[in-house]
C-alpha cells in the first residue's frame, strides 16, 4: 500500500496532486491511504488549541470527495513528536502493509524533523519501495499552502481560498435556536454553532451555497453580533437566510460553502433600514449562487454525492 504523508490540516489542490502521484503508483488504484495526525501536531507542539481549517469530521467528507481510499489517524503527542525518523517507520509499517510512499519536497517528520524526503528515498531504494516527491505547487505568487488558504478565509476572500481549495471554503453544523428575530423580520436564518479551533471568515455578510439534504439552495450567511440590536457585542453568530424555503431545521445538520464576500458588518439606525439591506443582500446571493453552479456544475454534483 501507498503511503501519502502529512499533517493535512485540509486537502487543497497541492495534495491532490499528491493523491493522484499516489494514485498512479499503486498496484491498484485503491490500494494507497492518507496518513496523517490527531491532533493536529501544532496544538501538542504549541500547547494552544491550532486553528485549522476543517474538523476532522470535515475533513473525513473531503476525503470521500477527493477519492481518498483509506485515511490512517496516528495519535500524536510529544513521545511521537520526539520519535527518530526510522522508528516512525517502524510504527508506520506496523500500520499498513506498506510498499511505497509519496511526499512533499518539502516534507520533515520526526525528531528536530530530522527526516525528510531524502531520508524516504534512500530508505525506500533499500526497501524496494515505490518513491516520489511531489514539487509544491504555485499559483505563480505564492505556494498554495494551507496556511495561505487560512489568511485567504480570515480575510473574508473567499473566491480566492476556493481557488486554491478547489471547492468553497464550508462549514458544517446543527441548527440551534437563535433569538428568533430573523424571523420577526421576515428573514428567516439558521443558526450555527461554530467550533473555536476551525478558522473563522471576518464578519459581514457572505453569499453561500447551502447543502441540505442533499439539494443545493441559495443562502445569504451573516458572520457577526447583530450590532444594530444587540449593543453588548455578543459572541459572533453564523446565520443563513436559506432563499426559498420554508419549514423547520432545527436539531438537522447542514453545510454551508462560503461564495463571497458581499458586504462588511454594519449598524443600522432601524430595523427597517436592516430589513431593506437584507432584501439587497438576498438577491445578490442568489445571483452569486446561479453564476457558480452554472460555470461549476460538476463541481457541485461531485461535492453533493461526497457529502450525502
Amino acid at each position: 500500500m501507498i503511503a501519502v504523508l502529512g499533517a493535512f490540516d485540509g486537502f487543497h489542490t497541492g495534495h491532490a496532486l499528491l493523491f493522484d502521484r499516489a494514485r498512479s503508483l499503486a498496484a491498484d488504484p485503491s490500494d494507497w491511504a492518507v496518513v496523517t495526525f490527531s491532533p493536529h501536531p501544532d496544538t501538542v507542539i504549541s500547547g494552544a488549541t491550532a486553528q485549522s481549517l476543517f474538523t476532522e469530521e470535515e475533513r473525513d467528507y473531503l476525503a470521500r470527495f477527493f477519492g481518498i481510499p483509506r485515511i490512517i489517524k496516528i495519535p500524536f503527542d510529544m513521545s511521537l513528536a520526539k520519535m527518530p525518523p526510522d522508528e516512525f517507520i517502524v510504527l508506520l509499517e506496523s500500520l499498513m502493509p506498506l510498499s511505497g510512499v509519496v511526499v512533499g519536497e518539502d516534507y520533515r517528520f520526526g525528531g528536530d524533523r530530522a527526516g525528510d524526503a531524502e531520508f524516504l528515498r534512500a530508505l525506500s531504494h533499500d526497501r524496494r519501495w515505490a518513491f516520489d516527491t511531489v514539487k509544491t505547487l504555485s499559483d505563480g505568487a505564492e505556494k498554495v499552502s494551507s496556511s495561505r488558504i487560512r489568511r485567504l478565509v480570515q480575510e473574508g476572500s473567499a473566491i480566492d481560498a476556493k481557488r486554491l481549495l478547489g471547492y468553497p471554503f464550508f462549514f458544517r453544523g446543527r441548527v440551534i435556536h437563535g433569538d428568533g428575530r430573523g424571523r420577526t423580520l421576515g428573514y428567516p436564518t439558521a443558526n450555527v454553532l461554530y467550533g473555536p479551533e476551525k478558522t473563522a471568515p471576518r464578519r459581514g455578510v457572505y453569499a453561500a451555497s447551502v447543502l441540505l439534504d442533499g439539494d443545493w439552495r441559495p443562502g445569504a450567511l451573516n458572520i457577526g453580533c447583530n450590532p444594530t440590536f444587540l449593543a453588548d457585542r455578543r459572541p459572533t453568530r453564523f446565520e443563513t437566510y436559506i432563499l426559498d424555503f420554508e419549514g423547520s431545521l432545527y436539531g438537522k445538520d447542514i453545510l454551508v460553502f462560503i461564495e463571497s464576500h458581499i458586504r462588511q458588518e454594519v449598524t443600522f439606525h432601524s430595523a427597517a433600514d436592516l430589513v431593506r439591506r437584507m432584501g439587497i443582500d438576498s438577491e445578490e446571493a442568489r445571483s452569486r449562487f446561479i453564476e457558480v453552479h452554472a460555470v461549476d456544475r460538476d463541481l457541485y454534483r461531485r461535492l453533493a454525492a461526497a457529502f450525502f
